[in-house]
């Protein structure tokens, strides 16, 4: 029986059901509409497992679900959303809950950050790696942690917040409350507005990406910018950590080959000669797919 999994974005909510070996059987995906309820979440929920379970099977395909969120996921059954900073409107919500009663299985649910590294932990990039760290640069920027070869989450569920690290203390006001995270630096969303503050009037970050790639001047910079500020962070937790790899997934991940080489700088710069070295600098190989995979994952973990 496979597993029943859904990735919510701020941008994209994906759907897939997940073999156990990971590969995937059928996925789909929706917009995240602008301002999301929790109905509206619990209705596309049911929608992509209708969909899906059609495709693969019936209802009785699927053993288990997982839910990946952007937000912390602290294991003590609840199941409530308590800090959604590009997602304001589901903050409080109970999800576990009404899931459960719903789909009629068990229901996991996990970070989302924390799932793309356990994806990627699995059969992804970070593969027999035993300490490593993902960052998600996608609306906004998550971060999760390997230790070990287990995923460290934190009695909170809060561990690997890295999109909240302050780059700039008295830099942008963050939907997390604080100002000046690495999230208003290196996201998709902080892509774009460095766009129009430079005038290029960009409607997302992969139009910048492709002004970049054809060789314009000021989307170059912006990227060169993205990898100083990714790399101010990716040195401390360098030094903290003393992984043996940090992969870059998300949509921003696509411009690894702009943003690398600033980053890589950065890190030799600020981190201690010996764990820089150790330290393997890597785009993820799942892409959209990670949290995903690591979300079933976690499921197969939990439930068996």
């Amino acid at each position: 029986m496979s597993i029943f999994a859904i990735d919510l974005g701020g941008t994209n909510i994906r759907a897939a059901a997940i073999e156990r070996s990971g590969v995937i059987l059928a996925a789909d995906q929706a917009k995240t509409p602008k301002s999301l309820t929790p109905d509206d979440l619990f209705d596309l929920i049911s929608k992509l497992h209708r969909g899906l379970a059609k495709r693969v099977g019936g209802k009785s395909a699927f053993a288990s679900a997982a839910i990946a969120v952007p937000a912390p996921a602290a294991e003590d059954g609840k199941g409530i959303l308590t800090k959604v900073p590009n997602i304001p409107s589901l903050e409080g919500m109970q999800l576990l809950r009404p899931v459960v009663e719903a789909l009629g299985m068990p229901v996991l649910i996990e970070n989302d950050a924390t799932a793309a590294a356990i994806g990627e932990n699995w059969i992804g990039a970070s593969r027999k790696v035993d300490t490593s760290i993902m960052l998600t640069l996608g609306t906004g920027i998550g971060g999760g942690l390997i230790i070990n070869g287990e995923a460290f989450r934190g009695p909170d569920g809060s561990a690997g917040e890295i999109g909240h690290f302050c780059v700039e203390p008295d830099g942008y006001a963050c939907g997390c409350g604080s100002r000046g995270c690495l999230e208003q630096y290196g996201s998709s969303q902080a892509v774009t507005r460095m766009a129009n503050e430079l005038g290029m009037n960009a409607e997302s970050s992969e139009e910048v990406y492709r002004l970049a790639v054809s060789g314009d001047r000021d989307a170059r910079w912006i990227f060169s910018e993205v990898g100083r500020y990714l790399g101010i962070v990716s040195a401390g937790l360098i030094n903290t950590l003393n992984p043996d790899m940090v992969v870059f997934g998300g949509k921003v991940a696509g411009a690894f080959g702009l943003f690398a080489p600033r980053l890589r700088s950065e890190i030799r710069k600020r981190a201690f000669p010996a764990p820089a070295v150790r330290c393997r600098i890597v785009k993820g190989k799942l892409g959209d797919h990670a949290g995903l995979i690591g979300a079933a994952r976690s499921a197969m973990i939990r439930f068996g």
